[in-house]
């Protein structure tokens, strides 16, 4: 499986040719990225934010190809008043070539000990890292250590030139040993069933640095 990384919250994920993409983003919103325009097979959004919502930022195909990806939804929060400050926010968990990802979306507050176990061992989680309007990065730190995934891509938060809304990837990563992080020269990644990188962390580099 390919994974790539186009900033923000947004993710792309290929399988045999077939593309799913993840919480594609608006441009001139606080992602600081440039617009976004993807084509794809399938389309899953955590929820209708511009920094996550813009469906119409990926033109879908409809090739009528099978998808290879199952989907399995859990419905958490973006905030830690259960969504009365910012709404729903769905965690997808997708299954593939043997391989179990996990999309926090804009998990906003601690998960429960049932929604943990659903997301515990995974092969990649995919988490938000930022602050400010999801968890802080030590409570996102807690979170990985607990669901021990097989690797960590980090997502939603401040880059160079972008709004200060969001914390620098540094808070999350320094709470790391060194030798768990590694940084990408890209935003691609290829993954195998019992393959990835050595790193725990694997901060993926998409367009305009970050």
């Amino acid at each position: 499986m390919e994974i790539i990384y186009h900033g923000h919250a947004c993710f792309e994920l290929v399988s045999g040719g077939y593309s799913l993409v993840i919480d594609p983003y608006r441009a001139g919103t606080l992602t600081g990225r440039p617009e976004l325009r993807l084509e794809a097979d399938a389309l899953l959004c955590s929820h209708g934010h511009d920094g996550h919502g813009a469906a119409e930022a990926v033109r879908l195909r409809h090739g009528g190809a099978a998808s290879p990806f199952e989907t399995e939804r859990m419905e958490t929060a973006h905030d830690v008043l259960g969504g009365r400050l910012r709404g729903g926010n769905t965690v997808h968990i997708i299954r593939a070539e043997g391989l179990r990802l996990v999309h926090l979306g804009d998990l906003g507050r601690r998960l429960t000990g049932a929604e943990l176990e659903r997301i515990s061992g995974a092969d990649v989680l995919m988490a938000p890292i930022g602050g400010i309007l999801t968890l802080e990065p030590y409570a996102v730190y807690e979170l990985c250590r607990a669901a021990a995934p097989g690797l960590i891509l980090p997502m939603h938060y401040r880059v160079p030139g972008g709004p200060r809304r969001l914390r620098e990837p540094e808070e999350f990563t320094s709470l790391f040993s060194p030798g768990e992080v590694e940084y990408a020269s890209t935003n691609r990644l290829r993954l195998t069933a019992g393959g990835g990188p050595a790193a725990l962390v694997y901060m993926l580099r998409p367009p305009l640095g970050g």
